[in-house]
C-alpha cells in the first residue's frame, strides 16, 4: 500500500485522531472529512486536483449535514414510536387509603387495593379524586377533578354523614347509599339538595345547587295583628287557642289542656286569611322572645295547594315529607315555624272511589301521618289551612286532633269596615279639606265615615245583581254584601291615584269623598262579571252567599230615566 495515500496511511501521534468526541461528526463521514483535509494539504500547488478535492469535500459535508438531520429525525421518531406504542394509563376514583400504605380505587366497575408510587404522597390522595394507574394498577399520581357526572337528589342524611339517594326506578330498588368526597365532607347538605357524582357513581363530589322549590321558601313575617282590620273575632279566637297556651304553659298544664296545633280559616276570598296567618306567626314569635329573653323568629311557610301536585307518582308525597322536615329543622333551631296552606281543598280534597287514580287518595293519608307525628316528629308548631270551600276538604283532615279549630273569616261589617279604611288611609295620606277648620284628623275621620255610610247604604245605586228564588221572591245583592278587605284596599288605592294625578295636573290634591265614591264605582264596574247560569250556584258558594232555592242570577244595569233594569245572564 502506498504510504503517501492519505486514505490508507496509518495515523501517528502528531496527527489529529478520528476518535468521536462530544460534538464531533457522526460515523461514517467524520473519517472521510479528516482524510480530505489531509489530501488537500498534500495537493498544495496542484490547482486542478485541489479543485476536485474541494468539490469532493463539499459533497462530503453536505452528506454529513444530511446524515445528522436524518439521525435527529430518527431519534424523534423513535420517541414518538415509544409514546404511541406505550400502554394507556387507567383512570380511577380514589375511595380512600389504608393503614398499610395502600389505596382503595374503583376502576371499570371493580374495587382494588392499589400500591402507590413512592414519589406520590399518600396524604395527597383525597377521597373522590381521580387517580392515574399503570397496567399493574399502581397509582402513579392524580389527574385533577372530573367536571362532569350524573346529578342526583339527596333523599336523606345518615348520622355518619353518608347520603341516601332516593330511587325513582320502577323496580324494587329503594335507593342508594353514597359516601361523600373529602371536598364535600364539611359542606352543609339537606334533604332535597342536588349533588354531582363521580364517573363511577360511587362518591358524591360536588354540591350543585340547593333545593329551590318555591313551596319551601320560607319568610319571616313582619306584619302584626294591628295591621288587620275588621277581623277582631277571628283574632280573639286565635289568641285564645294559640297564644295563651304558649305564654302560660304552667296554667294550662294544670288543667291537662293540650294546645291545638291545627286551624282552618275559611271564608270568602280577600278577607285576610293569609294576613291572619302571617300576623299570627309574627305575634307568637314576638311574645315568645319577650318571655324567654332570646330572639325567636316566626318562620312562615306559605304553600299554595296546587304547588304540591306533581304528575310523577310519589313526588307529591315527597314534597309533603320535605315540608315537615324543613319545619323540624327550624323548630330545633329555636324558632317558631308555621305552615300555611292556601287553597287547601286542592290537595286535601275528599277521597273518592273510582277506577282511575285519585291523587288525594295518597296525599291525604301522608298529610295525616305527618300531622300525627307517625312518620317522625311533627315539625311545625302550627298548621293553618285556608280555603273558600271547607266542605271539599277530607273529613279525616278536619277531625279534632289534627285541625282542632275552624274559624270563619267573615266579610267586613258596617262597624269593622271603618277600621280597614283607617289602615289604608293613614295619617300621612293627604285628604281634601271638607271644613274650614284646621283639624285634619277630624276631617279624615269624617271623610271615612261618610264614605262608609254611602258604601253600605241599601240603595239602588249600590245594588249589583238580584237572585231569584224558586218561590218567585227576588233578593238584591248590594256592594256591601260583596265587600272584603282586599276590595276596600283597592278602592283606597284607586282614590289615592286619582287625587295624586289631579294634584300633578292642577295642584288640587288630597283624597276627597268624590274620589272614594268614583273608585268604588270603578271597582265594581270592572268586577261586574257573572258566570253562566248553570254554574251560578257554585260561584255564589265561593262568595259565601246563601244559595238555597236560588234558580237564577241577574245583573242590574242602571239606565237613563229609570232607577234600574234587569237583564238575564246568557
Amino acid at each position: 500500500m502506498d504510504k503517501t495515500d492519505p486514505f490508507s496511511r496509518k495515523k501517528n501521534d502528531s496527527e489529529p485522531t478520528s476518535d468521536k468526541k462530544e460534538g464531533a461528526a457522526p460515523e461514517p463521514f467524520a473519517d472521510l472529512v479528516v482524510a480530505m483535509e489531509r489530501l488537500i494539504r498534500l495537493l498544495d500547488g496542484q490547482e486542478e486536483e485541489m479543485r476536485e478535492a474541494y468539490r469532493i469535500r463539499k459533497k462530503l459535508q453536505e452528506f454529513e449535514n444530511e446524515w445528522q438531520r436524518m439521525q435527529h429525525e430518527a431519534s424523534r421518531l423513535s420517541d414518538v414510536l415509544e409514546k404511541v406504542t406505550k400502554p394507556a394509563f387507567r383512570i380511577g376514583t380514589c375511595l380512600g387509603t389504608t393503614d398499610d400504605g395502600l389505596a382503595w380505587v374503583s376502576v371499570g366497575g371493580g374495587d382494588y387495593q392499589a400500591t402507590v408510587d413512592p414519589r406520590v404522597s399518600l396524604d395527597s390522595l383525597k377521597k373522590g379524586e381521580r387517580v392515574r394507574l399503570n397496567e399493574a394498577l399502581s397509582i402513579l399520581g392524580t389527574v385533577g377533578p372530573d367536571l362532569s357526572g350524573p346529578i342526583v337528589r339527596v333523599g336523606r342524611l345518615l348520622p355518619d354523614g353518608r347520603l341516601e339517594i332516593a330511587s325513582d326506578r320502577p323496580d324494587n330498588t329503594l335507593g342508594t347509599i353514597l359516601d361523600r368526597s373529602d371536598l364535600l365532607k364539611d359542606e352543609p347538605l339537606s334533604t332535597g339538595d342536588f349533588v354531582r357524582l363521580d364517573s363511577t357513581s360511587r362518591i358524591a363530589v360536588e354540591k350543585v345547587r340547593k333545593r329551590e322549590e318555591s313551596y319551601l321558601l320560607a319568610e319571616v313575617p313582619t306584619v302584626g295583628w294591628e295591621s288587620i282590620g275588621g277581623q277582631e273575632e277571628a283574632i280573639r279566637e286565635i289568641q285564645k287557642a294559640i297564644l295563651n297556651p304558649v305564654l302560660y304553659p304552667d296554667a294550662y298544664s294544670r288543667y291537662d289542656f293540650k294546645s291545638p296545633r291545627g286551624f282552618l280559616l275559611h271564608g270568602p276570598p280577600g278577607c285576610g286569611k293569609t294576613l291572619i296567618g302571617k300576623a299570627t306567626a309574627h305575634e307568637i314569635a314576638s311574645r315568645l322572645a319577650q318571655k324567654e329573653g332570646r330572639p325567636v323568629k316566626g318562620v312562615f311557610f306559605h304553600i299554595k295547594g296546587p304547588e304540591i301536585l306533581n304528575m310523577w307518582l310519589g313526588e307529591s308525597e315527597r314534597i309533603v315529607r320535605e315540608l315537615f322536615e324543613e319545619g323540624e329543622k327550624i323548630r330545633k333551631a329555636g324558632d317558631f315555624p308555621v305552615l300555611f296552606i292556601d287553597e287547601a281543598e286542592a290537595i286535601l280534597g275528599t277521597r273518592r272511589n273510582g277506577r282511575g287514580f285519585n291523587i288525594h287518595n295518597t296525599i291525604v293519608p301522608m298529610f295525616c301521618a305527618e300531622l300525627d307525628g307517625l312518620a317522625g316528629p311533627s315539625g311545625f308548631q302550627m298548621v293553618i289551612l285556608a280555603t273558600n270551600r271547607p266542605e271539599m276538604i277530607d273529613p279525616a283532615i278536619l277531625r279534632p286532633g289534627r285541625i282542632d279549630r275552624k274559624i270563619k273569616v267573615k266579610r267586613p261589617s258596617f262597624e269593622s269596615a271603618i277600621d280597614i279604611l283607617r289602615i289604608h288611609m293613614g295619617p300621612d295620606v293627604p285628604i281634601h279639606p271638607i271644613s274650614s277648620g284646621k283639624d285634619e284628623s277630624g276631617d279624615r275621620e269624617a271623610l271615612l265615615i261618610s264614605f262608609r255610610d254611602r258604601f253600605f247604604a241599601k240603595t239602588d245605586e249600590n245594588a249589583v245583581f238580584e237572585i231569584f228564588r224558586r218561590s218567585g221572591k227576588r233578593m238584591p245583592i248590594y256592594r256591601s254584601d260583596l265587600a272584603s278587605g282586599a276590595i276596600l284596599e283597592s278602592i283606597t288605592l284607586r282614590a289615592k291615584e286619582r287625587a295624586l294625578l289631579r294634584e300633578i295636573e292642577n295642584g288640587d290634591g288630597g283624597v276627597s269623598l268624590d274620589d272614594l265614591l268614583w273608585a268604588a264605582q270603578c271597582e265594581y264596574d270592572e268586577g261586574d262579571i257573572l258566570p253562566p247560569a248553570e254554574i251560578a250556584l257554585e260561584w255564589m258558594s265561593l262568595l259565601d252567599i246563601e244559595t238555597q232555592d236560588v234558580v237564577d242570577v241577574r245583573k242590574i244595569r242602571p239606565i237613563t230615566g229609570s232607577s234600574r233594569t234587569l237583564r238575564a245572564i246568557e
